[in-house]
């Protein structure tokens, strides 16, 4: 069997609606700062399928107690420039790095104790170093 390429996703940013055709970034989180690496454009018939069989894979993960449902958020405010209709526009916004625990003290008249190396955030094989 031939191996299928993979792609791993960190995050998604922006999707958006753009000339019939649904536009969603992919996005690293190795980097500094999150950085667009790919973008998947679909129609939206492919993006209703795509969202039906997420509801069912989350539904499926739910009944195994796999994760919990998520609290809904507040209804979205309709936008007047868009003639009522909610805004089809979301964007990634800035992730802060996770707070490091502050390093124990040296016990007093013991060798002091080495740091731990950062590990930082982890790597995507999607982001180039570049």
């Amino acid at each position: 069997m031939d191996a299928v390429p993979e792609t791993f996703v960190d995050a998604f940013g922006e999707i958006s609606l753009k000339h019939g055709m649904i536009r969603i970034e992919l996005v690293s989180l190795s980097g500094p700062e999150p950085q667009v690496t790919q973008r998947l454009i679909t129609s939206l018939q492919a993006f209703s399928q795509m969202l039906q069989a997420q509801n069912g894979m989350r539904e499926q993960l739910e009944k195994a107690g796999v994760i919990r449902s998520p609290t809904l958020p507040p209804a979205a405010e309709p936008s007047p420039e868009r003639g009522g209709g909610v805004a089809a526009v979301r964007r990634l916004g800035r992730i802060e790095p996770v707070p490091q625990p502050a390093p124990l003290p040296a016990p007093v008249g013991g060798p002091a104790l080495q740091p731990a190396p950062e590990s930082g955030p982890p790597k995507s094989p999607n982001f180039s170093e570049n």
